[in-house]
């Protein structure tokens, strides 16, 4: 009788949650902007421990900030139509995927952050973007929801719920992630293993910044703010993960290069710290 009520309250648990993502995908926004303002939708700052621990976020509203393309954040949980965060909304039309929507910005607003970058270098930029995005990522998405280096952020995102919903919920996502995992391929590997990937990855572009201000001279260009989201989301946001440490021993210069993007775009850092501090 118990493993029957188990799956009973398992089955109407997922219920709920299916219903809630069918409500919460593609809800349509009721801000009122200005024309031309683009509207950012991301996840809640309060669930990280700096202002944002998404990389497609961070580096899509790095990319506003660079371009100075005039922005309103709207943080929650309101996902894409295809089920996915960051978009954005601009003059009436929805665009998903951050790469999908830096496509349609540079268009609609004729800019370029990667101007000054030659052929080759451009080929490298889109290369360091495509592996953090699509491999070294997954690590991070490992430390956060399977490891130990990632309770913290767990306890933020699933803290505030009552105790049944808190375990069940946080069970039902670790699954999903490890699916996930699994099926991408990454999952396979130990956990020792996916930080070696991790270390070569970031040592790579390591070596490709070197003891340059950015990585291909004085100037940032978009694969800087991919950099940046990626550090910021992952060793800024669970500082005692491998990660982390890797950037304070071999990889010193991705720290530096983190602390010159966060000075030059985010004058207002400690500002929007102390909102969210707020708002927990």
């Amino acid at each position: 009788m118990q493993i029957v009520a188990y799956v009973g309250i398992a089955a109407v648990t997922l219920v709920a949650i299916y219903l809630l993502a069918k409500k919460l995908q593609g809800k349509k926004s009721k801000r009122h902007t200005k024309p031309g303002t683009v509207v950012l939708h991301q996840f809640p700052r309060y669930l990280f421990n700096v202002i944002m621990g998404s990389p497609p976020c961070l580096k899509l509203e790095t990319f506003l900030r660079m371009t100075k393309i005039p922005y309103e954040s709207e943080c929650g949980l309101t996902f894409s139509k295809k089920g996915k965060m960051p978009w954005i909304e601009f003059n009436g039309q929805e665009i998903a995927d951050s790469n999908f929507c830096i496509r349609f910005l540079e268009k609609e607003f004729q800019v370029d952050v990667d101007s000054h970058l030659s052929a080759t270098e451009r080929a490298i930029a889109h290369c360091i973007r495509t592996m953090l995005e699509e491999n070294t990522h997954w690590i991070m998405t490992y430390t956060r929801y399977l490891s130990k280096y990632g309770a913290g952020s767990r306890e933020k995102v699933f803290g505030h719920l009552s105790l049944p919903k808190r375990y069940l919920g946080f069970f039902l996502y670790r699954r999903r992630r490890k699916n996930d995992l699994w099926s991408h391929g990454i999952g396979r590997h130990t956990e020792q293993e996916l930080y070696g990937i991790a270390e070569r990855d970031l040592l790579a572009v390591s070596e490709i910044l070197g003891e340059k201000k950015f990585l291909f001279g004085d100037k940032p260009c978009l694969a800087d703010a991919a950099v940046f989201a990626f550090i910021v989301s992952c060793a800024w946001d669970m500082p005692e993960c491998p990660v982390a440490e890797l950037t304070k021993t071999k990889a010193k210069n991705l720290e530096k290069h983190a602390q010159r993007m966060k000075e030059l775009y985010y004058p207002d850092w400690d500002e929007m710290m102390s909102k969210k501090r707020k708002s927990e």
